[in-house]
């Protein structure tokens, strides 16, 4: 059967730059989608899809004729997220030599049960959590970045992570890859930029509050404190769900519409 998302995915590849060949499946599944090769490296592609989010459709599904509700999706670490990331990484290791290069690529559905998907894989990959500030006597919101279990750090034969929305890429690289140099430095980071996502320099950037690898991530009262000794100038209030909201009207058509 033709795979219409991987076919996608080598289409904006060639437009890249690259030469693509797709992967023979095989029997267990153990084989990355594609191959890529451009300026003398290869690079090994797996290609996931966000189709729907089953919670969300259920709970726009419950919403009765002549209702309006607001619905919130959270868009903190996935579980369900995590068992995609690790069979990827399986499929891309199986495949790849020790200097190949390996990339998860995400395209997210365009349909309306799919809500926050990069915000999402982004928590999922860095374990990223919101938490509330206080700084001279404000409160805000911020990232932090390893606040939670960060699949990037699990998985480490993962280079980096093209999430496609709506056709808008951003490609997030894994710090913890031992390729993480070559993989800055090739023609995937170098085209798409600048979307790209360094955690790494948005900690140096003060953009994105980050915990040390130590850091106690069993007990939020804990690392509250951790992240309070890190980073002196802020008061830690607690963390807060990250959330989407989506307001949904249900009306019945078979009234018909009047103005």
């Amino acid at each position: 059967m033709q795979d219409l998302n991987r076919d996608a995915v080598r289409q904006r590849l060639e437009a890249l730059g690259f030469t693509v060949h797709p992967i023979v499946e095989t029997v267990d599944s153990r084989q990355p989608d594609l191959i890529a090769r451009a300026d003398g490296a290869t690079m090994y592609v797996e290609v996931k899809t966000r189709v729907e989010d089953h919670v969300l459709r259920a709970k726009m599904e419950a919403v009765r004729v002549g209702e309006t509700a607001e619905i919130l999706t959270g868009l903190d670490k996935r579980n369900s997220l995590s068992t995609e990331i690790k069979h990827a990484s399986t499929q891309l290791s199986a495949a790849a030599a020790r200097d190949d290069l390996r990339l998860l690529w995400y395209r997210a559905d365009r349909g309306p049960f799919v809500q926050g998907a990069l915000d999402q894989i982004g928590a999922t990959l860095y374990g990223m959590r919101m938490v509330l500030v206080e700084s001279a006597s404000r409160q805000e919101p911020r990232h932090c970045a390893y606040a939670g279990y960060a699949d990037f750090h699990r998985f480490q034969e993962i280079d980096g992570a093209m999430v496609e929305v709506d056709g808008l890429i951003t490609l997030l690289l894994n710090p913890f890859s031992p390729r993480k140099v070559a993989f800055t430095a090739s023609r995937i980071a170098r085209v798409v930029h600048p979307s790209v996502f360094d955690v790494e320099r948005a900690g140096e950037e003060g953009t994105l509050l980050i915990a040390d690898g130590q850091a106690p991530r069993h007990s939020d009262v804990e690392m509250l404190k951790h992240l309070g000794s890190k980073y002196p100038t802020f008061k830690f209030l607690r963390f807060l769900q990250h959330c989407a909201g989506t307001v949904m009207t249900t009306i019945d058509g078979s009234q018909g519409v009047s103005n």
